[in-house]
């Protein structure tokens, strides 16, 4: 398998390819106002000097003006009655074909301006006061040393680049490399380390997401062990008295078989409720559902209907999970019997924008201790209600309003009694 190069080779590689391109875009423009600057400025100049160099030509019997066509000549400027030579094979330097071009432009006739390369670079200007007469203009050859120069400072800028790329590669990846080596303490639990502290806001964001994942998967993982314990504990009680009752052959006798059956029942129910624990109903699809209708049948299910009453609109129909609210609302149900006493009652009631079921009774109620701790898996009602359970019922029905957008409120109520509160977003349909 190909071996994906890491963070800091990439960013490296990109910062510096910006950098070569940035400096590549300089350099052309550079060279490209460099040789319009060069052409304007120079050429003025260069006329200038031939203009002055024709009129002393013309006057040949003026000592002073054979003098300055002395000086002129030792500074690369004479007077030629030849013609140019034809062009040679080597290109001629961009910067003289700039110069020539405005030497031509300002005197109007850009034909009595010729620029050779035979080696060096000349300027042929054609005099306005004898046709036969030509002022050149030696311009010594500088490529060689501009190209090493070039050369030099590319390779310097090439450098510069390089180190400015390496920095910036290190200072965009080195809270990478800290986040990643604190990465397994996150997920432990650990609080974020001061080392991260001035890091980029993506990466302390990061930081955070992997530690509220570690604290998810620390709790369903606390959840499994519950949920795990709390089976076996359940099972064996069942299952201990149904091998009792094989082993003393109760089998005959129907009120021992009955019990039997109620045992493998209650085994169902045990398992129907960590089976429904797990799976969470979150894949479950919303539907249009009348939660008047919904909350009529689960009551005529109920062994005892008549001691529940149902109030609230006839009709109150919302989008929702509808098998998933049916179990929440049914293992409110089989709480409030549970541990409760008559009159029961289920009670929906539409808020602004929101709606809420209540299922209330009124039995003993719970401790101020217990009424905290209400709604943890496997957490049972025993010492203050009495009965059995699994004890994932307030569990399920805290998830499912949560899988809902709402939550679930426990409380007392007012004269005796006990009240769970199902709020839940109206979403019309």
């Amino acid at each position: 398998m190909r071996r994906a190069p890491s963070t800091f080779a990439l960013v490296l590689g990109l910062v510096a390819a910006a950098l070569l391109l940035a400096l590549v875009l300089a350099s052309g423009l550079q060279r490209r106002f460099g040789k319009q600057v060069m052409g304007d400025s120079y050429g003025r100049l260069a006329l200038a000097t031939a203009l002055a160099a024709d009129e002393l030509a013309s006057r040949p019997q003026d000592p002073a003006a054979r003098e300055v066509l002395v000086s002129l000549h030792l500074l690369g400027v004479h007077v030629s009655s030849a013609q140019p030579p034809a062009p040679s094979v080597r290109r001629i330097a961009p910067a003289l074909t700039a110069v020539a071009r405005t030497v031509g432009l300002l005197l109007g006739d850009p034909s009595r301006v010729v620029a050779t390369q035979t080696p060096d670079s000349q300027l042929w200007v054609r005099s306005t006061r004898d046709p036969g007469r030509w002022i050149v203009l030696r311009a010594p050859s500088y490529r060689p040393r501009l190209l090493d120069s070039a050369l030099l400072v590319s390779l310097l800028a090439g450098l510069i680049a390089l180190a400015a790329a390496g920095l910036a590669a290190r200072l965009l990846t080195r809270p990478l490399e800290r986040l990643a080596a604190q990465a397994p303490a996150l997920l432990a639990g650990a609080p974020i380390d001061a080392g991260l502290d001035g890091s980029p806001r993506e990466v302390r964001r990061l930081a955070a997401t992997i530690g509220e994942t570690g604290e998810r998967l620390r709790a369903v993982a606390l959840e499994r062990e519950l949920m795990l314990a709390g089976i076996s504990h359940d099972l064996r009680t069942p299952l201990a008295r149904l091998r009792l009752a094989l082993e003393l052959g109760d089998a005959s006798d129907p009120l021992r078989r009955q019990a039997m059956v109620a045992d493998l029942e209650e085994l169902d129910s045990a398992l129907g409720q960590c089976l429904a624990f797990v799976r969470e109903g979150r894949d479950e699809a919303l539907q249009a559902t009348d939660l008047a209708t919904l909350a009529g049948q689960l009551l005529a299910l109920r062994q005892q209907p008549d001691e529940w009453q149902l109030e609230g609109p006839s009709e109150l129909t919302t989008l929702v999970r509808p098998t998933l609210l049916r179990r929440a609302l049914g293992n409110l149900m089989d709480n409030a019997e549970r541990y409760g006493a008559p009159p029961f009652a289920v009670t929906l009631d539409r808020q602004v924008g929101a709606l809420e079921l209540r299922v209330s009774d009124r039995g003993p109620g719970a401790s101020p201790e217990l009424l905290a701790r209400l709604g943890q898996p496997f957490l049972r009602g025993d010492a203050a209600r009495g009965g059995g359970g699994s004890g994932l019922g307030l569990s399920i029905a805290a998830r499912a309003a949560r899988l809902h957008g709402g939550d679930l409120v426990l409380a007392n109520r007012p004269g005796g009694g006990f009240v769970a509160r199902l709020r839940l977003p109206f979403a019309a349909p």
